[in-house]
C-alpha cells in the first residue's frame, strides 16, 4: 500500500537507494571475480559494499515508513477498526517519531567524535558514513509526520 509521500524527495531517495544497491552489487561482483580469476583481490571492495549497504538501508527507511513496508504486526492491528485502530496506528507513528528524535539528538555529537577517524581501506572520513544515522532519523521523522497527518485527515473525514 503506497502512502502519501513528499513527491520530489521520494524520487531522490528512490534513486539514491537504487544507486547504492547497484554499486553494492557491482562491488561484490568485482570481489567475487577477482577472488577466483586474479592472483589478488582488491581490499577496498568489502568496505565499499558495507558502506553502500548502510546508506541503502538508511535512505530506504523513510520510504519504508511512507509505503508502510516496515515490519509490523498486522494481525494484531487488523483486529481493530475505527478509533481504536487510529489510536494504535498513531501511537506507533508517535513512538517512531520519539525514537528517531533521540537518534537524531545523539547522532550529531557522534559525528564530531568519528570525524577524527578515516576508514581503513578507502580512507573516507567516518563522519560521512555515520551521517547516514542523522539522515535516516530525519527522513523517518519526516515521513512519520506525513503519515500521522494522513491518519488525522482520514480520522476527521465524515463517514
Amino acid at each position: 500500500m503506497k502512502g502519501p509521500g513528499l513527491g520530489f524527495l521520494d524520487k531522490i531517495l528512490e534513486w539514491a537507494v537504487t544507486l547504492s544497491f547497484m554499486v553494492m552489487i557491482i562491488v561484490v561482483m568485482i570481489q567475487i571475480i577477482a577472488r577466483y580469476a586474479l592472483p589478488w583481490s582488491p581490499h577496498w571492495t568489502e568496505e565499499l559494499a558495507r558502506f553502500c549497504f548502510i546508506y541503502m538501508v538508511s535512505l530506504g527507511a523513510g520510504l519504508a515508513i511512507k509505503d508502510r513496508a516496515y515490519v509490523n504486526v498486522t494481525t494484531f492491528l487488523n483486529k481493530f477498526t475505527g478509533k481504536t485502530r487510529f489510536y494504535l496506528d498513531s501511537s506507533i507513528l508517535i513512538g517512531i517519531l520519539v525514537l528517531m528524535l533521540f537518534m537524531l539528538i545523539y547522532s550529531i555529537p557522534l559525528l564530531k567524535i568519528v570525524s577524527l577517524q578515516n576508514s581503513a581501506a578507502l580512507q573516507i572520513n567516518m563522519a560521512l558514513i555515520y551521517c547516514s544515522m542523522t539522515g535516516m532519523s530525519l527522513f523517518v521523522m519526516l515521513y512519520s509526520l506525513v503519515q500521522l497527518k494522513a491518519n488525522f485527515k482520514k480520522f476527521n473525514q465524515p463517514l
